[in-house]
């Protein structure tokens, strides 16, 4: 896999200050800043997500007063979770790639689903006692890609809308499967 974005500004260092003014500025206005990704380097791509995992984890755990659930969220949902997020971003990456024919920045398309994914770990917090809470998280989670998809990389509404509500749909079963049968 190609990277075709410019190298970072600066050094490596991740700017915590930046980060959390501008995760508070995008639960205030998660649309309008979807619009517009931020070009942050990898470290903080990663600090941010994992500990947006951590904590979403982690406090799931302490609603439900499990030191098991506590546990995992300290160290499996990171790991599920990036996981997760790299592959969804590949998944995009191979997108533009075959439907889109052109090559975007695996960076920026990692950003959107680090981004994307904010109201879902919300969300998942009191998925422990509301299990279909998660899905309303990730339905958002998917509305926001697909504003993304569309602001940032010039994808079609119509597309966008059919691989966001593709993804949200796959998600769904899964969901359905793991309650129900």
């Amino acid at each position: 896999m190609r990277d075709v974005t410019p190298p970072p500004r600066g050094d490596q260092t991740i700017d915590v200050k930046d980060l959390v003014e501008y995760i508070i500025d995008f639960v205030k206005h998660p649309v309008e800043k979807i619009k517009v990704l931020p070009d942050w380097n990898w470290s903080s791509l990663f600090l941010l997500h994992l500990v947006l995992s951590v904590i979403s984890g982690v406090l799931a755990g302490l609603l439900k007063l499990n030191v098991l659930r506590i546990a995992a969220g300290l160290f499996l949902m990171p790991v599920v979770a990036t996981t997760t997020a790299l592959l969804l971003a590949m998944f995009l990456y191979y997108y533009f790639q075959f439907f889109e024919k052109k090559t975007e920045s695996f960076r920026k398309l990692f950003t959107l689903v680090v981004l994307s994914s904010i109201p879902f770990y919300f969300f998942q917090i009191v998925s422990e006692y509301f299990s279909f809470i998660s899905v309303i998280g990730f339905a958002m989670t998917s509305l926001l890609g697909m504003v993304g998809l569309c602001e940032n990389f010039g994808v079609q509404r119509k597309r966008a809308s059919i691989v966001a509500g593709s993804l949200f749909a796959l998600v769904f079963l899964t969901w359905i499967k793991n309650n129900f049968i």
